[in-house]
């Protein structure tokens, strides 16, 4: 069973994954600030619900952000806690890359966004793997098609595309925009299927607090 953490930002979620039943259980919930004292306790109540144990988890993924610079600390925290006590394998997953993954069926084009505040925004460039820290009239002159923006999408950000795209900016009702950590895990799984880890001394949360540079 592999065990997904996202705390990238105040929106937190825990997802417990296999391939053979997908989902065994998932819990999402708004932790504000107070990721480190809400997230074990969360893990421990989750696990108790389906009936499993910490000895059960056998791999450990988490959200890399971007994100909050505290949030993203704790879950990885957390998470390379429990790969060195047990030496399970650690997966670390773009939170942008987890949310267009969410929402891949779209037949629209998707742009995954996070919030980093000052008026900025993460999201990926066309390649979908590149993450790229831009405010929202940079994003939106890169936009010619009508496109799927989810993450996080307040009533500010979802007027300011609108305004800036007309009917060419789309959004996902509430429901549908909630990140949720199974979908991190699902990714994560696929990794772990590949016979894929990455080291626990050196993966690192990705702040991307600064704007990134385009080649002139």
């Amino acid at each position: 069973m592999l065990l997904a953490i996202d705390t990238s930002t105040a929106d937190a979620g825990i997802a417990c994954y296999d391939g053979e039943r997908g989902v065994i259980g998932e819990c999402v919930w708004h932790a504000g600030r107070d990721h480190t004292a809400q997230l074990l306790p969360q893990i421990d109540l989750l696990l108790r619900h389906i009936r499993c144990a910490r000895s059960d988890i056998r791999a450990v993924a988490v959200a890399l952000g971007p994100g909050s610079w505290s949030g993203l600390r704790v879950g990885m925290s957390v998470a390379k806690g429990f790969a060195l006590a047990r030496d399970l394998p650690l997966l670390g997953i773009s939170t942008l890359q987890a949310l267009a993954y969410q929402h891949r069926t779209s037949p629209l084009r998707v742009a995954p966004i996070i919030n980093l505040g000052r008026g900025r925004v993460a999201t990926l460039a066309d390649d979908m793997l590149t993450p790229q820290n831009v405010t929202l009239a940079e994003l939106a002159a890169s936009v010619s098609e009508p496109t799927l923006f989810c993450g996080d999408i307040d009533a500010e950000t979802q007027a300011t595309l609108r305004r800036l795209l007309h009917d060419r900016a789309r959004f996902p009702s509430l429901a549908a925009n909630t990140r949720r950590p199974a979908y991190l895990a699902e990714l994560a799984w696929h990794r772990l299927s590949a016979g894929e880890r990455d080291a626990i001394a050196t993966l690192e949360p990705l702040y991307l607090g600064q704007p990134t540079k385009t080649a002139g």
